[in-house]
């Protein structure tokens, strides 16, 4: 299964504790980032699981934004990148 993750954490400001260093490592844990705060990759679906369990205890529902895009195939995808490709500089 293919996954794109995007996070918006809350400013530390308007939270009583910074939990964005916690989250950025979970999902690091399972998918490799490509931008400041976009992940994504192939994952199992049991590790998906885990993943979005892990999240949603350590996110603030109130404050933080994740979005998951799950996909089971990517047939009809296209993955265009202009400038540098961060994932690519990850498997040379």
């Amino acid at each position: 299964m293919f996954v794109i993750l995007i996070y918006d954490i809350a400013s530390r400001e308007f939270k009583e504790k910074d939990n964005s260093r916690r989250i950025r490592k979970t999902i690091e844990k399972y998918l490799p980032r490509v931008q400041l705060s976009v992940y994504e990759g192939e994952i199992r679906e049991s590790d998906l699981k885990k993943l979005k369990s892990l999240l949603q205890r350590s996110a603030d529902s109130a404050l933080d934004s994740i979005i998951l895009y799950e996909f089971k195939s990517l047939n009809y995808s296209k993955r265009t990148v202009i400038g540098i490709d961060k994932l690519q500089a990850i498997f040379d």
